[in-house]
């Protein structure tokens, strides 16, 4: 199957699926279980208003930040990792072994969306992922809004939301 209609499809499954409580998101996530050091899944609980539609999708962007800035993400054709400077959400419990940096990175890949341990920043110069913009790379997409940045595995159709004000996975 060609990619775009692999994405166009998909997309369109995300569409008649939208009004489900998979496709929304919850402010504060918790850990569900325990996991190994340096990760902890978040439950799956619904934030109101969040879609997992790609809108206007532009060129490939393997790295990108938020208009503000206050959100840096890396996209590969397999994950996505976003990470946040600033928050006022509360993140899951720190998992032992992991440092200060906890609860401003999520990750997604096709076995589900989580916070992960922030081993080191992603810094440097990333071109901007303007408001109602996404971006695809391989198995994933992400969409740049006004209230923050979502990205999802397009065929397991799991992903987060990071926001300033709020998290959560799907």
């Amino acid at each position: 199957m060609h990619r775009a209609t692999q994405v166009a499809l998909t997309l369109a499954a995300l569409t008649l699926t939208g009004c489900s409580s998979a496709a929304q998101l919850t402010g504060t996530a918790t850990t569900s279980s325990p996991e190994p050091p340096g990760q902890s899944r978040s439950a799956e609980l619904p934030i109101k208003g969040v879609s997992t539609k790609l809108p206007k999708v532009g060129d490939e962007m393997r790295a990108f930040r938020s208009p503000t800035g206050n959100i840096v993400c890396r996209l590969d054709e397999r994950s996505a990792r976003c990470d946040i400077k600033d928050f006022s959400y509360e993140p899951p419990p720190r998992p032992d072994g992991c440092g200060k940096g906890w609860g401003g990175t999520l990750l997604v890949t096709a076995e589900g969306a989580e916070f992960t341990c922030r081993v080191a920043t992603l810094a440097g110069k990333s071109p901007e992922l303007g408001y109602g913009r996404s971006t695809i790379v391989g198995d994933v997409g992400c969409t740049s809004a006004q209230t923050g940045v979502t990205c999802v595995h397009l065929e397991s159709e799991r992903g987060f939301t990071v926001s300033r004000e709020r998290t959560g996975t799907f």
